[in-house]
């Protein structure tokens, strides 16, 4: 097949730092290109490739409809597109009559933030990253959506024995939606030592990541700021949890509780969202409704019941081979098929 995967604007690809979309489709485009198919990968020039991939560059942190403007012409010469954008323009083009390859629309936030109304096409092949994201497009679009979850490369992350520290893990952007300030609270409470390491240039109001930063003393509670990818699988390794509170949202899928579970360490997450099913509750970690939920947790000692082997055993389904053949079976069946 010849496939077209695009990016965001927002950073170059691979990321030099942390992050989730942008990493997603670099391997998108390494995935199906090691599979045999010829790819082109939209993403900013500077753009590293991988191996037999060819770049369309965009211009760093320009708007989707501009970076759309200079690629357009070239998708009708594809067989099918897989678009992690925010703005999906490129269902405009199928509106229009101008493309007749499908186009995966793959919705990498919430859909009612990324899209108000269905879009004015038949098939719009939408492609949820967990089943309870797919259940919102449902509700929201009336329109049905194929799953493919998210993958992590299980071979960068994985446990190390006898790694643990006595200290947890807070891995996000530090945005409220996160709750990077509950997990703080947590460790006031209970007396805890706590890391937190998330971005706070790309975030809705750096006067909070600040006022976060103003709540950690730099000994018991640090306050990292952005990290690699290659530290944070080092952070993974070493915690005795990762608080993920997404009790704000509902959060579509959540890279960092899998990539935590692949690394052998427990998840204490908000019970919403697909954290329902990329935790399971009492074997690779614990589902809360409730922050107070969570205090009693670390009272009682409930992780020590909680194995990194299970774990790891855990997000194994969750794994960077999966989610590419995935997206090759719907980038098949949509050309097959005309979409859904």
């Amino acid at each position: 097949m010849k496939i077209c995967v695009i990016s965001t604007t927002v950073m170059t690809v691979p990321p030099a730092g942390y992050s989730g979309l942008e990493m997603l489709a670099w391997q998108q485009a390494d995935g199906l290109a090691r599979r045999g198919h010829q790819v082109m990968l939209v993403a900013p020039h500077g753009s590293k490739l991988p191996a037999g991939v060819e770049l369309h560059g965009t211009t760093l942190g320009e708007g989707d409809r501009r970076a759309y403007s200079g690629y357009w012409q070239k998708l009708p010469s594809f067989d099918v597109i897989i678009d992690n954008s925010w703005e999906k323009w490129p269902l405009m083009l199928k509106a229009e009559g101008k493309l007749k390859a499908p186009v995966l629309t793959v919705l990498h936030a919430p859909v009612e933030t990324m899209l108000s109304i269905p879009p004015p096409i038949e098939k719009a092949c939408f492609v949820a990253i967990s089943k309870d994201q797919a259940g919102a497009v449902a509700g929201h679009l009336a329109r049905e959506a194929r799953v493919c979850y998210n993958g992590v490369d299980m071979d960068f992350y994985h446990p190390i024995n006898n790694a643990k520290r006595d200290r947890y893990l807070f891995l996000a952007r530090m945005s409220k939606l996160k709750g990077p300030h509950l997990a703080v609270g947590v460790a006031l409470r209970c007396g805890l030592e706590l890391d937190l390491i998330g971005d706070d240039t790309l975030v809705e109001s750096p006067a909070y990541a600040q006022a976060v930063k103003s709540l950690c003393d730099g000994s018991r509670i640090v306050y990292h700021g952005g990290k690699s990818r290659g530290d944070c699988a080092g952070y993974f390794q070493r915690a005795k949890a990762l608080f993920h509170f997404n009790f704000f949202f509902r959060e579509p899928f959540g890279l960092s509780p899998v990539e935590a579970q692949a690394s052998g360490c427990p998840v204490i997450a908000a019970d919403h969202g697909a954290m329902r099913e990329t935790v399971r509750h009492g074997e690779s970690g614990f589902l809360v409704r409730m922050p107070s939920e969570v205090d009693e947790l670390i009272k009682s000692g409930a992780l020590a019941a909680i194995s990194p082997k299970h774990c790891r055993s855990w997000a194994e389904q969750f794994s960077l081979k999966n989610m590419i053949q995935r997206y090759e079976a719907l980038c098949k069946e949509a050309i097959d098929t005309g979409g859904w």
